[in-house]
């Protein structure tokens, strides 16, 4: 069976991957859109949930990635509109993902953040209505963590966390912290591996049914699969990549449907590519989508356009971003979209007017956040 995150457990679309729904049409343009805010700050993330249980999605920005600012919630009304902005909390900080999970089994969706040094990452709790209280903290704030997920990756029955750390060099480590009851997580952490890492894919690569690790290198090294010993260990390992990778994110989804996994990366140096999953916990040289000339900075994965296959979305620095769809066998057909401005950070996915069409939220650091609503093409 093909895994590439925890069913059930996420958000549907919290960190902007989506299961399709087979009601929803296909989205091929996205010519309507609307600002999310009215500034442009250091946006470094964005995710899509039902926080208060009114059956509409709401959107979580995530800000300050170096600089400290307010994370904000933007309550939707189903119609594609937002109540005015609303901070998460009280305290400022220089946040890079937060994932959107039901942690403490009340039934509503908390928000895990992931901050760089010198502040915490922070577990907040939902109460009901999508305000949220400081839960708890996990790890040490001198860790310089940009991405989080949220996995399974032991034999209990408690959601982890993964968190990527880039240090520029292979000095630190990236870390596993185990959950532990009542929406927390284990301390000490578990250090499994020393790449500079801005995210770390979870997939079972290898089809033992447990999740492997992909850590890819963002600073000019090798990046490696950890393979999961079935308990949550990670001592096995194989290389991924090329030995001197500069590979911001890649995310797994079988664009080929033959049944193996592959992964979509985007390296700042080489641009967006595809590694075809081989027999055996393998990938085959890489296939370049595009050749935009742009740096990419952002990457999604979704089937967007309701075809059965998973399309790409990539976020450039300053060049439109573009939807790679999936039209196999005919391979990807790039659509752009939006504008050049900015720089892009993160993507979710997800039916926010529910007019049965997919939209894209965006994050962007020195442009505004933005929503993108989907039509056919």
């Amino acid at each position: 069976m093909l895994r590439s995150t925890v069913g059930g457990l996420i958000a549907l679309m919290a960190s902007g991957c989506t299961e399709r729904d087979s009601d929803l049409g296909g989205s091929r343009s996205f010519e309507r859109s609307v600002a999310l805010e009215d500034v442009a700050e250091t946006s470094a993330n964005v995710s899509l949930g039902d926080l208060d249980g009114d059956g509409h999605l709401d959107v979580v920005l995530v800000k300050g990635r170096h600089w400290p600012l307010l994370d904000l919630v933007l309550m939707g009304d189903g119609a594609g509109g937002f109540e005015p902005a609303r901070p998460v909390g009280d305290t400022p900080d220089r946040s890079y993902s937060g994932v959107l999970v039901d942690l403490d089994g009340d039934g509503d969706l908390d928000l895990v953040v992931s901050n760089d040094d010198p502040d915490p990452k922070v577990v907040h709790l939902n109460v009901g209505d999508g305000h949220f209280e400081v839960g708890s903290t996990f790890g040490l704030p001198d860790w310089s963590t940009r991405h989080i997920g949220i996995h399974h990756l032991d034999r209990d029955s408690l959601p982890d966390v993964v968190l990527a750390n880039r240090t520029g060099d292979d000095s630190g480590l990236n870390y596993v912290c185990f959950g532990a009851p009542q929406g927390r997580f284990q301390d000490p952490c578990y250090g499994f591996s020393r790449e500079s890492a801005t995210t770390i894919t979870a997939a079972d690569v290898n089809g033992d049914g447990s999740l492997d690790l992909i850590v890819p290198h963002r600073d000019g090294g090798q990046g490696h699969i950890y393979l999961n010993d079935g308990s949550g260990g990670f001592e096995d390992r194989a290389p991924f990549g090329p030995p001197d990778a500069e590979i911001r994110a890649a995310k797994a989804a079988d664009f080929d449907a033959d049944g193996i996994l592959d992964l979509a990366v985007i390296d700042e140096r080489r641009g967006p590519a595809v590694y075809r999953g081989q027999p055996g916990g393998t990938f085959a040289t890489p296939v370049p989508l595009g050749e935009t000339g742009a740096r990419p900075y952002a990457i999604e994965v979704a089937d967007v356009d309701g075809n059965g296959r998973p399309d790409v979305i990539v976020g450039y620095v300053e060049a439109r971003p573009v939807v790679f769809f999936n039209d196999a066998p005919t391979g990807f057909v790039p659509v752009e979209f939006g504008d050049a401005e900015g720089v892009a950070y993160g993507f979710a996915v997800g039916d926010v007017d529910e007019d049965g069409f997919l939209d894209i939220g965006m994050a962007r650091s020195g442009a505004r956040n933005m929503m993108y609503f989907g039509a056919p093409g």
